[in-house]
Formats: C-alpha cells, structure tokens, sequence
C-alpha cells in the first residue's frame, strides 16, 4: 500500500475576499485518506472578483478551477498574483516534508497510517528555541505592555526556559505541559519547584498565551495546538489571616512612624512603611505608588458635605492602573495626604524595587510584632478587608480597587474576624431588643389589667375627658 501525497483548493469554502483555502492530502487508498489545511490560500481572479460567493458555488467544479490562480495538473499556485512563486516554494517544502514521514516509517519497517501521518505532520518541524523565539516576540511588543506585565511574562519564559534549556516550538505539546507541571508541582525536596495549583495555572495561561501568539505568526499550527487536550486547573486564591493587616495590626504599623518609635527604623525602613500605609489607605499596588505623579494623578474639588451641609475641598487620586490598565478614582483620606504633603515634588514617592521595599517590611514586621508573611501586596488586601469590615458597599469597593469582577466580595469579605465579632454584636443587641419590646408588652398588658377595673367604673363624660388627655399626650389617635 503505498501513500500518495497531493494539494487541492477546498473550492467549497471560499473566504469573504473569495480567496480558497489549500489542503494537503495523504491517501493510502481510496477509503483511508488524510486532508489537512495548510493555513495558506489562493486568491480569486480579478475578472470574477465581483462575482458573489453563492453565485460562485452554483458553478460547476471546473469552471470555479479556473476562477482562481490555480493549476490543476501541477498542483501549485499559478503567476498572477504577489507571491505566487513563494507559496509554490512553501508547497514544495510540504510536500518534502511529507513524503520524509513516509520514508521514515518505511525505513523503520512499520506501517503508516493516516493519524499516525496526520500526528507527524501536525508536529510543528519548527527548530526555533523557545526562549528566543518568544523573547523577541516579546520585545515587539514591550511598548503596549506594562511594565509589570512585560516583566512578569518574562520571568515565566525564564521559568520555563531553566526546565528545559533545549525546548524549540515543535517541543511544546501534550506531553511536555504535563511534564512541567509536574515539576512545578514537585517539592524542592525533591528537585522541584514547590509552586501552589495556583501558581502553575498563571504560568500555564502565559504560555497558552505565547503559543497563540506563535499560532497567529503562521509559526505553529492550529491543529497541534496542546492546550486542545490540556486543562488548566484554576484554583481561587485563598488568603489566610497572614495576608493582611485587621485595623489593630494597622495601628501597630502606624505607630512605628510615632515620636516614641521612628528611631528604631533606618532611613529605607522609614520610607517603605510610609509608602507601605499608602497603600493600605488607597489600594493601589506598587507598580501605581511607584508611578504616581502630583501634576498626573492628585487632584482636588470642591464636593458637598451632607453631614455638615457645607462645601468641602477634597483630594482624590484619579490614575489608569498599570497592571490592567483599567481607570480608578480614589478619594484621600487625611492619613494619606499627610504622607505625601511631606514634600512637594512632582514624583510622589522615590522610585525603588518592590524587591528592596519587601526585604525592609520583613523587618518592620519584627518590630511591630506582627505574625505576618509582610509584603507590599498585603497592603492592597488589607486595604480591600478594612472596607469591607466598615460597611463600603461592594460594588464601591470594585470601584475604588479597580476590580471588573466580584473578587472583592469573593475574596476578601470572608477574611476579617473582626467583622465576625461586629456582626455577632447585631445578632446578641437583636435579641436583646426583642426581649426589651417583650417586657415592655408584659408590662403594658399589666398595666392594663390594673386599669380595666378603675376605666368600668367611669361615666361617659369621664372616659371622654380620659380620651381628650391621651390625644394631647400623642398617646393615641382621633377616632
């Protein structure tokens, strides 16, 4: 049995531009057949491009042939259009490329079958290093990301790159994804990563990411596309206690920069707590404290006060977050502006590495006695906590944290245990206003007991003098 191997248009499926897809078919006989699209099309010829795509299908097989820049004996692109002469140059490569998985089984003495021959041809031949090839995708498009989002996909490509140094895109299949997630799964102990379920999804959505990328380049193929079979597994982040600060904890943190205490810190260790209060007092991650500018970002207006029915001149921060690039408006509250009305230049706090503010909060937490895994980040969650534990409605907290979904409510409106004990204090003063309003009822329908007696004994000109005083009293209504 021997594979043939020919290209033909899929005539049947004409684009809205008309153009023809170009199909790969390997057939051992007439029932076991193989069609593939090789992703690359043929356009239509000028003097039938006005002609509808229904009107095209009505035509019978050969004269829709030669509406379009084919030839049917030789199986390749004819002259007519830009670049005829490289995709007969692609189409001769396919073909080689076919004919050699044939040869190899042959060489091996196994019989090949349509899968196995769709499998090998789908399998991108693609010799490009990984690491390379997406780092400079990644260049290209360094100007349209954030900064935070440029060097985290980066750190996910190194990831990826110190598992397995000698990966190129025909590498990345199946096989491979659960390879790497079993090893970011693995202990250190054991010569893993150690990573949480979480952590391996982020770095599986990257590199699902980075092979569309390589699908849309023409560099990887659609039908070899891994994450087809492959599930990421999405895990909600679960924040423990130790991942952000309740409003005493806060205090603690606060009054490190007190008379008594400041003394204590070193200079760097002075400037990240205040940079870290920040934080806890608007929300904003490092990457938007570290790019925040007077003259961009901090404004301020005249509002209505409905509790004084005055005016007001307040601040507020109104900034695109870098991160998501999604607009936040977040008034200030008095703490936060006594922070930066400290100096007055334009850049508000001193550009520095979240990596450098993290190894001074490690020890801030030791001297503020604190039991917490301290980093820049807990600010933000505490921030999102201390809201909910005060009542801010959801749908503001979204707001001022700059969240598209309910991760608010989701995350974080579980955490505080202050919160429990506020809203257990509802449920004890609710019982205890019942019990209240069911004494004072005993005591009333005591009362009137008393009073029926005395009330027989009364005339009519009595009762109406009675009923008079009780109207004067409120204590009742007209009849």
């Amino acid at each position: 049995m021997s594979a043939k191997i020919h290209f033909y248009l899929r005539l049947e499926r004409p684009s809205k531009d008309g153009s023809v897809p170009i199909y790969l078919m390997m057939s051992l006989s007439r029932d076991q057949r193989v069609k593939i699209s090789l992703e690359k099309y043929i356009p239509i010829k000028k003097e039938y491009s006005k002609v509808s795509n229904s009107e095209l299908l009505k035509l019978s097989f050969e004269e829709r042939s030669q509406a379009y820049f084919w030839d049917l004996d030789k199986e390749r692109a004819s002259k007519g259009f830009a670049n005829w002469e490289s995709l007969n140059m692609f189409l001769d490569n396919e073909k080689y490329r076919a004919n050699q998985i044939i040869l190899k089984y042959e060489q091996l003495n196994k019989p090949i079958t349509v899968d196995l021959f769709k499998q090998a041809f789908l399998k991108p031949n693609a010799t490009d290093v990984f690491s390379d090839y997406f780092l400079a995708e990644l260049e290209k498009r360094k100007p349209q990301l954030a900064e935070g989002t440029y060097r985290g996909i980066k750190g996910q490509i190194s990831k990826i790159n110190k598992f397995k140094p000698t990966l190129t895109l025909g590498g990345i299949d199946y096989k491979f994804l659960t390879l790497l997630e079993s090893h970011m799964l693995k202990p250190v102990s054991e010569k893993g990563l150690g990573n949480q379920q979480c952590t391996v999804a982020r770095t599986m959505k990257v590199l699902r990411a980075l092979i569309q990328i390589a699908i849309k380049n023409g560099d990887f193929p659609k039908d070899a596309y891994p994450f087809k079979d492959y599930r990421i597994k999405h895990v909600d982040p679960v924040l423990t206690t130790r991942d952000y600060l309740e409003p005493e904890d806060l205090y603690k943190v606060e009054q490190l920069l007190s008379a008594e205490k400041i003394c204590e810190l070193t200079i760097g260790e002075i400037k990240a707590v205040k940079r870290f209060l920040f934080s806890c007092y608007t929300g904003l991650r490092f990457s938007d404290v570290n790019n925040l500018k007077r003259k961009h970002h901090i404004f301020g207006k005249w509002i209505q006060n409905p509790q004084l029915k005055e005016m007001v001149f307040k601040y507020y921060i109104e900034i695109r977050m870098g991160k998501t690039d999604q607009p936040v408006f977040i008034p200030l509250i008095d703490r936060a502006l006594e922070l930066i009305n400290e100096t007055q230049e334009d850049q508000v706090f001193e550009i520095i590495s979240n990596q450098k503010v993290n190894e001074h909060l490690k020890s801030i937490n030791k001297k503020a006695k604190l039991n917490k895994k301290l980093s820049f980040h807990v600010a933000r969650h505490s921030f999102a906590t201390i809201c909910f534990l005060h009542g801010i409605p959801e749908n503001v907290g979204q707001k001022l944290l700059g969240h598209k979904n309910r991760k608010f409510t989701e995350v974080y409106t579980h955490l505080s245990k202050n919160k429990l004990f506020y809203e257990m204090d509802k449920f004890s003063r609710g019982l205890s206003s019942f019990e209240l309003l069911s004494e004072e009822m005993d005591v009333k329908r005591n009362d009137m007991k008393e009073l029926m007696p005395m009330l027989q004994n009364l005339n009519q000109s009595e009762l109406d003098q009675i009923k008079g005083l009780v109207k004067l009293l409120g204590g009742g209504k007209a009849a």
